[in-house]
């Protein structure tokens, strides 16, 4: 198993934990399962080879989280943002072969970190939301997840920052990615980004990815509608406060 894994004993727990964690934040709010990896992989792993294993259990987790969101999802506004995302996935995915993870990384978690603070500290608004703004939405994130596989947090600070709906920001993020996530790891494949390896370790995270999805899933069900905002803004800033301290110091 280690040496399929390419692995060790302490690495192979460690990297348990944390998908298992993860599995838990993607099944509560939706969004959050590549940041968590990414941050807590990195310390074990290059971004090369946590990206594909994060584009391949996102798919496979909105898969376990499809039953109960299709009356959630904002139809219209998802549309445009996946076919802008489609679009920009292949300018990330050759980013990600051409230049150094980390200073978009650094990038990305820093405008997170800011962003969230100010909405933190702000009061629950809504604006009028064009399909122009989804369209560039869409774009950046479609860059951000073919790079980065951190499109996740992009996503949930805008749907937070329009005042969306728990249960729609929710089913809309997780259909989102579906697609997105099918799309980008394609590109990922024909890139040559899926070995051997990269195959075991998903087979191996599936049934952890599972469980933690079903019991954060239960969670959302049970939890109250208005304090999803404050969660997610809370989990944006740790989340992107661990990949800063990761990527700066790892």
């Amino acid at each position: 198993m280690e040496i399929a894994l390419g692995l060790s004993v302490q690495d192979l727990l460690w990297s348990a934990l944390v998908v298992l964690v993860a599995s838990f934040i993607r099944g509560y709010s939706g969004f959050g399962f590549s940041a968590v990896l990414m941050a807590g992989l990195a310390l074990r792993l290059p971004a090369a080879e946590i990206v594909p294993l994060s584009i391949a259990l996102e798919v496979i987790a909105s898969t376990l989280q499809a039953r109960g969101i299709y009356t959630h999802i904002n139809w219209r506004p998802l549309v445009v943002l996946l076919l802008a995302g489609i679009i920009g996935t292949p300018v990330g995915v050759y980013l990600l072969g051409a230049l150094p993870d980390e200073p978009m990384r650094i990038a990305v978690q820093i405008f997170i970190l800011i962003t969230s603070v100010f909405l933190v500290f702000t009061k629950e608004r809504s604006f009028r939301r064009s399909l122009i703004l989804y369209a560039l939405v869409g774009l950046v994130a479609g860059v951000i997840n073919g790079a980065t596989a951190l499109s996740g947090l992009v996503l949930a600070l805008f749907f937070t920052f329009t005042g969306e709906k728990a249960a729609v920001m929710r089913a809309t993020m997780i259909a989102y990615f579906f697609v997105t996530d099918l799309w980008t790891g394609g590109l990922l494949y024909a890139s040559g980004h899926f070995d051997i390896q990269t195959v075991t370790r998903i087979m191996a995270a599936i049934p952890l990815l599972g469980f933690g999805v079903w019991i954060g899933s239960n969670r959302f069900t049970s939890a109250n509608p208005k304090s999803f905002r404050i969660y997610v803004l809370w989990l944006l800033l740790a989340l992107s406060s661990i990949g800063l301290i990761g990527v700066i110091f790892g």
